[in-house]
């Protein structure tokens, strides 16, 4: 069974090393133009990404620190988010003893390369055809590869159309990436309610006038991105406030930077019996939850479940031909998909639902766009079932006043079970967010 990836950042040499690693059976081509530049997605990431990557290379943290700059990310600290709380935490649990990485996306792929095995075509690719059966892909030297699965790892669409569905909960489309000097001590402060904490390393996330800036440290540099809407903020209003806060934080950024604009939407049908659409060729949020790598890794592993465990006896030990698959089981795999992106979208446009210490344009356009589309939401089971999650945060303890046993309780199974969570984020995730942001807090 043939089975083609065609991309070459990071989606695209995850797919390949999960493949190779789980499937040798399979024939498997690896397609990409090297001289097609990646935007290099996904330098935070959550303990999904670092089990599998564990799984895929055997190296311990040392190895993959000296190869791809990582360190240790045990949550994320909001700062100036709501009005509640001038700071606060989002843990991965059980708390302070589960991690992440934050890692170097270039770095990533390179170490991904080295657990490949895969025929390598290094040509431009004009058009994926599919039957719904098999997969064609059109070159650029008006050549072709015929395939029984192709992945489409191209990376954002050139511009959206009726296949696409637009996550308007998502008030920001741009952002302006700085890169900076490593920080010597990345140790994080936190005091909020009288208690003070500290942690070994955590992503930042800084509410800012015109967005929100976040940083993540590498070993050998931190990278530094302002999220904005470009249709509020101009990029010199925007720069301008960049420079004001790395001036304040006693930060000098190399010269270059680079600005990128991105919508935040989902395909309506991510796979159709030939041909699986992943990465930012399916879909596309906004880093603050660094959900990016975590929506490769569980396409991915759907996709392992279904179709290819499946076809792997049929096909391939018994040398069946493929043949078209039951079309309810795909529909039942694409809204599975679906669901699970517009879970994630309210969960991150919830962020901004209570607004932030700036009284901007930016932030009184986030706070009021959150409430509207949350208005469409009105009666769908999306939104009962995200009801239903508040509800079950609001009967954890309080994750600050009351951090010690909140701690206790959010390490149970019941309470951190990723197949009850919405989408990835389970109750204790609500408690956190929604108390830090002033939500949940009057009902404590």
């Amino acid at each position: 069974m043939k089975i083609a990836i065609i991309g070459g950042g990071t989606a695209g040499f995850i797919a390949a090393a999960h493949l190779t690693k789980y499937f040798p059976a399979f024939e498997l081509y690896h397609i990409f133009d090297p001289n097609i530049p990646t935007i290099g997605v996904g330098e935070g990431t959550t303990p999904f990404f670092r089990y599998w990557l564990q799984d895929i290379t055997n190296l311990k943290d040392a190895e993959l620190a000296q190869r791809c700059f990582l360190t240790r990310k045990f949550g994320i600290k909001f700062e100036n988010w709501g009005t509640q709380y001038q700071q606060f935490f989002h843990h991965f649990y059980p708390i302070r003893s589960d991690y992440a990485y934050h890692i170097s996306a270039d770095k990533l792929v390179e170490l991904l390369a080295d657990y490949v095995s895969a025929t390598h075509i290094h040509k431009r690719v004009v058009e994926i055809e599919s039957d719904g059966v098999v997969g064609n892909i059109k070159f650029g030297d008006d050549t072709n590869l015929e395939v029984d699965f192709a992945i489409d790892a191209r990376g954002l669409p050139k511009s959206l159309g009726p296949e696409h569905i637009e996550l308007n909960l998502i008030p920001t489309n741009a952002a302006l990436i700085r890169r900076g000097p490593a920080i010597e001590d990345g140790k994080i402060d936190l005091t909020i309610d009288q208690c003070s904490f500290q942690y070994q390393s955590a992503t930042r996330a800084i509410a800012r006038p015109h967005g929100w800036i976040f940083t993540i440290p590498l070993t050998t540099r931190t990278s530094y991105g302002y999220i904005y809407n470009h249709n509020i903020s101009s990029i010199s209003d925007v720069r301008a406030d960049f420079d004001q806060f790395l001036n304040a934080e006693g930060v000098h950024c190399t010269a270059s930077e680079r600005q990128l604009t991105f919508p935040n939407f989902a395909c309506r049908t991510f796979f159709d019996g030939a041909v699986f659409r992943i990465g930012n060729a399916a879909l596309f949020l906004e880093p603050l939850e660094a959900t990016a790598i975590v929506w490769i890794l569980s396409y991915m592993k759907s996709f392992s479940r279904w179709p290819l465990r499946k076809l792997l006896v049929s096909y391939v030990l018994q040398g069946r031909k493929k043949s078209r698959l039951n079309e309810n089981n795909f529909r039942r795999f694409n809204a599975s998909l679906l669901n699970g992106v517009l879970k994630t979208a309210i969960f991150v446009g919830w962020h901004y639902g209570m607004g932030s210490a700036f009284d901007s344009e930016f932030w009184r356009f986030a706070k009021g766009n959150f409430q509207t589309e949350l208005q469409k939401l009105e009666n769908s089971p999306l939104l009962a079932e995200f009801d239903q999650y508040c509800q079950a945060a609001l009967a954890l303890p309080h994750p600050f006043k009351n951090h010690d046993q909140f701690s206790i309780v959010s390490e149970k199974d019941d309470n951190i079970d990723d197949r009850k969570g919405f989408a990835s984020f389970p109750a204790p995730s609500f408690a956190e967010v929604g108390c830090g942001i002033g939500c949940l807090s009057k009902k404590f």
